[in-house]
């Protein structure tokens, strides 16, 4: 009688020992998921890289927030920081907008063919590609550059409009982060505006004369 008692005891205690088994197999299990799940939250930021980038670099990147109001069809001035120009601003930040001798539709198809010949890493800028946002046939384009190591992204943007019978270009291109943008902004837009003059356009050059802080702080 003693064995059959100490068997069914046996038997009673198979399927617990089994459960606690499972249990803690699964509460292992959940550990790991949990830590797995809480190291890709902690890991570093990674910015979506553009896709005509010079090369990839690895490691975390800093784009930025797009700034409220850029992207938007409408171009705004700029901060106090020497990191900008636009002609929108009424400021040291104030870039003379670019003219066109002939109709809205044609300076947009110019500026469009222009801007997708950018080469990513010119001047050593840029290297980390750019992308067209938007491109509205009513007159405005939204173009994000990328640096190549730290993924600092710089916005530009166009608005095409109809002057008499010429067409004038608004133009803005702004750091997101940081407080000097090593000339960056004034390269890229030299670049643009050359091409542009080589097509009959009237894009004046940014120069250390035309904008003296810009150019003695970013040197």
């Amino acid at each position: 009688m003693a064995k059959e008692a100490s068997a069914r005891s046996v038997r009673r205690l198979v399927p617990r020992l089994a459960l606690l088994l499972f249990a803690f197999s699964c509460s292992r299990c959940f550990l790991a998921s949990r830590r797995a799940l809480v190291g890709l939250a902690l890991a570093p930021h990674a910015a979506l890289a553009f896709e005509n980038r010079v090369r990839e670099v690895k490691g975390p990147k800093s784009p930025g927030s797009q700034p409220a109001g850029v992207g938007q069809g409408t171009l705004a001035g700029c901060k106090a920081a020497p990191n900008c120009f636009s002609s929108a601003a009424e400021d040291e930040h104030y870039l003379k907008p670019w003219s066109f001798p002939g109709p809205p539709e044609k300076a947009l198809a110019d500026l469009e063919q222009v801007l997708k010949a950018y080469p990513p890493g010119q001047q050593d800028i840029d290297g980390g590609g750019f992308q067209i946002q938007k491109l509205e046939p009513k007159g405005y384009i939204y173009v994000q550059f990328e640096s190549l190591k730290k993924g600092y992204i710089d916005d530009v943007e166009f608005r095409v409009q109809p002057v008499d019978s010429e067409s004038q270009v608004l133009v803005r291109s702004a750091s997101r982060l940081g407080y000097l943008d090593l000339g960056v902004n004034a390269k890229r837009l030299n670049w643009i505006s050359q091409r542009l003059r080589d097509r009959g356009w009237a894009a004046p050059k940014i120069t250390a004369e035309l904008f003296p802080r810009y150019a003695s702080e970013n040197r």
